[in-house]
């Protein structure tokens, strides 16, 4: 039975949240949450599925509830998110296809697990079909692609309307590689958070994989960096005070309270609030803790405070590179000496360095900043130095590839020209076309 909720005044709704990020952040195991998404294509026309066409998304969820995947999310008979063994297929608003692999120790494990769930949905594919990750839709636009038949969407889509020129193409035309961290205390959490908002414009440039924009070659670089930029701004990317000041569990309550959440859920019910901060609407609405996690997930920062830390910068990439974003993570986050080092380093930068180094990532031509590069460099040779053979396998293939190519990006765009067919090898799920 569902729990009634409660009313909750500016002050108590800041001292709920810091409770409840007190009460997440136990001693844990050091585990990594992994949430990979991506875009299902014709292989030959590289366009997009609509989900309910031959073929299309809800014909691929139909088959694996089918085959043994739990129902967990359906609207008007539609399946939207299945689960099986504690991880989840789920749906975007443009149709991609998201794994959210359940919380694992070490990259062989998710490795593992990613192959899995890949492997099933591969083999009930048509043979016209592909399921590709990269950071953008190949070739459908943003005005031929349907939003998925899910009410919550559909209020997302409205209100973003008005909030910024790429909210759309965020919201149907990106695919991401987000990954999860355990906070141990209060202390840790402030630590990590401080590190991973200093290090975002690296890791975006690390794991840039956008070569394509609306169906056209992409003239820049980092797409999804310029992308989120103009996406509502105020609750994306870098939290005002990130690296300004300490920012606590207070500093990241009250964050959320001058945020609209767009649509608030109460006892249950969706209301489409809109542009009310969450300030205005506490009076009106009883909230569960369901609903409390619900307004910490209508956030969209580079790194977002939930149950555990979400590292949010990367875009999909191909297989097995994506695993290199889990690799990076886990060295520079679970290793000690590595927080350490590079939280004692960030306290010499600000927020307006790292905006400065995310305007300068969005121009091709322009040189990066000397000290980013430097910061880089270091960053993926304390990682490839502190992670066994077994683990830093993915980010040496990124090295490797980055060295040859500059970026994932770069790499992609090249083959875009050169021969689409081989274009799509490249990006299509377990389709390992690279040297280990």
């Amino acid at each position: 039975m569902m729990s009634e909720g409660l009313i909750y005044t500016k002050e108590q709704y800041v001292e709920k949240n810091i409770a409840y990020f007190r009460e997440q952040s136990k001693a844990r195991a050091y585990l990594l949450g992994v949430e990979m998404e991506h875009f299902l294509i014709n292989r030959d026309t590289l366009r997009s599925y609509r989900y309910d066409e031959p073929g299309g998304q809800k014909e691929i969820m139909e088959s694996l509830r089918d085959s043994g995947w739990n129902i967990i999310v359906i609207e008007d008979g539609n399946i939207l998110g299945l689960e099986k063994e504690g991880s989840t297929v789920t749906l975007e608003p443009g149709g991609q296809i998201e794994f959210s692999l359940k919380p694992l120790k070490t990259v062989g494990e998710i490795d593992e697990a990613y192959r899995t769930i890949a492997s099933e949905i591969k083999a009930i594919l048509r043979p016209e079909q592909a399921l590709v990750s990269l950071g953008y839709h190949p070739r459908t636009k943003i005005s031929e692609l349907s939003l998925l038949p899910k009410k919550r969407y559909a209020m997302m889509f409205d209100y973003f309307r008005e909030h910024g020129r790429f909210c759309h193409n965020m919201m149907k035309g990106t695919a991401s590689t987000q990954v999860s961290i355990d906070y141990l205390n209060e202390e840790d959490f402030i630590k990590k958070f401080r590190v991973a908002n200093f290090i975002s414009p690296v890791m975006a440039n690390l794991f840039d994989s956008t070569p394509i924009f609306e169906g056209e070659k992409y003239s820049g670089r980092n797409c999804r960096t310029a992308i989120w930029e103009e996406t509502d701004i105020k609750r994306s990317k870098l939290i005002p005070g990130s690296l300004d000041s300490r920012f606590d569990f207070e500093a990241y309550a009250r964050f959320l309270l001058k945020i609209p959440p767009i649509l608030l859920l109460s006892n249950g019910v969706v209301h489409y609030t809109k542009n009310q901060p969450l300030e205005e609407l506490l009076g009106a609405y009883p909230l569960t803790v369901s609903d409390l996690e619900h307004i910490q997930t209508m956030v969209f920062p580079d790194v977002r405070l939930k149950k555990y830390l979400e590292i949010r910068m990367a875009d999909a990439l191909p297989y097995p590179y994506n695993l290199s974003v889990v690799a990076l993570i886990k060295a520079l986050f679970y290793d000690t000496g590595n927080l350490d080092e590079l939280y004692e380093l960030s306290l010499n930068y600000d927020d307006a360095w790292v905006r400065r180094q995310n305007i300068q990532l969005t121009k091709r031509v322009e040189a990066l900043d000397p000290d980013f590069i430097k910061i880089t460099d270091r960053i993926m040779e304390m990682a490839l130095e502190s992670l066994d053979s077994n683990e830093r396998w993915p980010l040496e293939m990124l090295k490797t590839l980055r060295e040859k190519e500059n970026s994932m990006s770069f790499y992609l765009s090249r083959l875009y020209d050169q021969d689409q067919a081989e274009f799509v090898k490249n990006i299509e799920v377990l389709e390992d076309n690279h040297e280990n």
